[in-house]
């Protein structure tokens, strides 16, 4: 079976999946709820994996609201930017091609009114030709006043596509965020590292780059302890930590649940160790306390799976070589930072 046999046969898994879950659960057979469990199936978006893992686990009923705030919380915002972004620059660009062609039309129509203007001084002796030239400029005055009034309604569109813009821009920041921690999420580090692999593939020089993966330890049983709300304000401190130590164009993201990955561009692989053993130092050294009591919880340690990019590779290979050395890290004891082979 080919690789694109392949994707087809498991999309079709994923689509009976789907359909058995919103008949088993009597759910309606919407887009978005159709579209929620989809994704929830085949594992693209991890938070929607938590949330209903999370509520299956417990017993309790999954109701339809809660999976249509994951829709829009997690799927629709970015479909909704992308699409909505392509048909704002292309009616940005309509609107600027426009208003160039009003700027060189009413300095045309200036030029012309002010050639009728000395027309009909010179020939206001002429009985006949004169009230004709006049009715010229007088129409002419008016098609200057009516160009007027288009720049200004066009000006008006160039502002409102400027708000349009700026609500587009916060859209596509939210669906790149993770809800919880703020930093990445899945989705953006991938496309990122999807980039940067390509531009490497591509290069008659390319640029070494890394990447980090970084495990909580013993988090379930911290869960499990003191309740994922003290578990949650831990990701969300380990990840501002994460997020202190780098630089420039490296990218924190959660990758799922409580782990994160770090890309880290232009970074040779002696560099990602260093760099993993003084996020492990600090993080170990940080006393845990809970934000609203103060109350303390100890403190946290951290794996770290590091692999640097080979020519060809794929961005999914180098995720699973530093995945495979993260696993190496927890099973050697913990709080360990290994590089891939």
């Amino acid at each position: 079976m080919t690789t694109t046999e392949q994707q087809i046969s498991r999309h079709w898994d994923y689509a009976d999946a789907t359909l058995k879950a919103l008949r088993d659960r009597g759910l309606r057979p919407t887009p978005e709820l159709y579209h929620v469990w989809f994704v929830y199936f085949a594992e693209e978006n991890p938070e929607i994996l938590r949330v209903i893992d999370a509520v299956q686990a417990s017993g309790d009923h999954l109701p339809e609201d809660t999976l249509l705030q994951l829709y829009y919380r997690y799927i629709f915002d970015r479909q909704a930017a992308d699409f909505l972004q392509r048909g704002m620059e292309d009616f940005s660009e309509l609107v600027e091609n426009s208003d160039e062609c009003l700027n060189t039309a009413r300095s045309g129509m200036k030029q012309y009114a002010e050639l009728l203007g000395q027309s009909l001084k010179t020939l206001k002796k002429h009985k006949e030709v004169g009230p004709v030239l006049s009715e010229v400029l007088d129409q002419t005055d008016e098609m200057k006043q009516t160009i007027e009034n288009l720049h200004k309604r066009l000006d008006s569109y160039l502002n409102r596509i400027t708000l349009l813009q700026r609500e587009l821009d916060e859209t596509r920041e939210r669906s790149y965020t993770d809800g919880l921690t703020r930093v990445s999420n899945r989705m953006y580090f991938e496309e990122q590292l999807s980039l940067l692999a390509a531009e490497y593939d591509s290069s008659e020089k390319p640029e070494t780059f890394c990447v980090m993966m970084v495990d909580l330890d013993q988090f379930k049983a911290v869960n499990d302890r003191f309740g994922h709300r003290i578990g949650d304000e831990i990701l969300v401190l380990v990840a501002s930590m994460l997020k202190a130590n780098i630089k420039g164009r490296d990218i924190v993201a959660r990758y799922g649940g409580d782990e994160f990955a770090i890309l880290l561009p232009q970074t040779p692989l002696s560099d990602a160790m260093n760099l993993a053993a003084d996020m492990s130092k600090r993080i170990a050294a940080r006393e845990i306390k809970a934000k609203s009591s103060g109350t303390s919880y100890g403190q946290m340690t951290i794996s770290v799976g590091a692999a640097e990019y080979v020519a060809n590779e794929g961005g999914a290979k180098l995720i699973d070589r530093a995945d495979s050395a993260l696993y190496r890290a927890k099973k050697d004891g913990r709080n360990r930072h290994f590089a891939a082979e």
